[in-house]
């Protein structure tokens, strides 16, 4: 959907936020349970894996899924649809496992426990990750983004009909 680096970057980072703070909010309510103060506790203690996500995902995710993906599919050819469902399974096959460990890290440090602690937090969180990804977080950024950058988006579509006056 990002047709500028700068439209990347913020699309990249309106996402992980939302990402972030699901998966953080899904994890602490395994671990704590429900309340009402788990949605504050989220916001508020998900600020150093929001940062590595937003490195990982620009620095190594991104250009992997968009290798892997182009390579089975080419925009024009292949339905949108199929192409953004790809293009969603491929990042969370990256990031789930990768932020998973960090974040398995950043709480009990570096140990011989780190597999038992990281495996069976990735097997709570990849279905968790995917399906958030596809059928909320997902289309969510989506819209937002369309609202944020329309004017942008309507002038890469239509750029002759563009007169550029509001």
């Amino acid at each position: 959907m990002p047709k500028t680096k700068f439209q990347d970057i913020c699309f990249t980072i309106i996402m992980v936020f939302f990402m972030v703070y699901c998966m953080t909010l899904y994890n602490s309510v395994l671990e704590n349970g429900f309340t009402y103060s788990s949605f504050l506790k989220a916001l508020t203690g998900m600020w150093y894996e929001a940062l590595a996500a937003c490195v990982i995902q620009t620095f190594i995710a991104s250009p992997v899924v968009k290798k892997r993906v182009f390579h089975m599919l080419k925009p024009g050819v292949d339905h949108p649809l199929l192409i953004t469902l790809a293009m969603a399974g491929c990042t969370v096959s990256v990031m789930a496992p990768i932020m998973t460990l960090f974040v398995t890290l950043l709480h009990h440090g570096f140990s011989a426990n780190v597999p038992l602690l990281w495996l069976p937090k990735l097997a709570l969180n990849f279905p968790f990750a995917l399906c958030i990804q596809i059928f909320y977080v997902g289309p969510l950024v989506r819209f937002l983004f369309r609202i944020l950058f329309k004017k942008q988006l309507i002038h890469a579509a239509h750029p002759a009909s563009y007169g550029g006056h509001d």
